[in-house]
């Protein structure tokens, strides 16, 4: 596809209010491009909580970025694949703390 005589990129793929595929997340990401990046709003829909977006960086082929949930303490670091204009693949990992409960004899 064309814009301004200039065949879109994933990049500008990405560029647009995005939610889950089958709506099953209260959370919304809101891509923007800055200057010659991209800039995340995530949100969360039902409660208007913002989110605090970091590390934001993009490769070529994949958008990576971490969020942090104030309320929750929650932690993602999230990388987004484009496939098409309207889709993309997000990969989420996240830190979630664990306690030993029992000790080898």
């Amino acid at each position: 596809m064309k814009t301004k005589g200039k065949t879109k990129t994933k990049k500008d793929w990405l560029v647009g209010r995005w939610e889950t595929w089958d709506q099953d997340s209260q959370v919304i990401y809101e891509i923007v491009k800055r200057g010659l990046g991209l800039k995340i709003r995530a949100f969360d829909k039902n409660d208007g909580e913002e989110f605090v977006v970091s590390k934001t960086k993009w490769d070529r082929r994949s958008l990576t970025f971490e969020i942090y949930v104030p309320s929750t303490k929650y932690q993602t670091r999230n990388r987004l694949i484009p496939i098409s204009e309207k889709k993309f693949i997000q990969e989420i990992t996240f830190w979630e703390p664990w306690k030993k409960v029992a000790i080898p004899k």
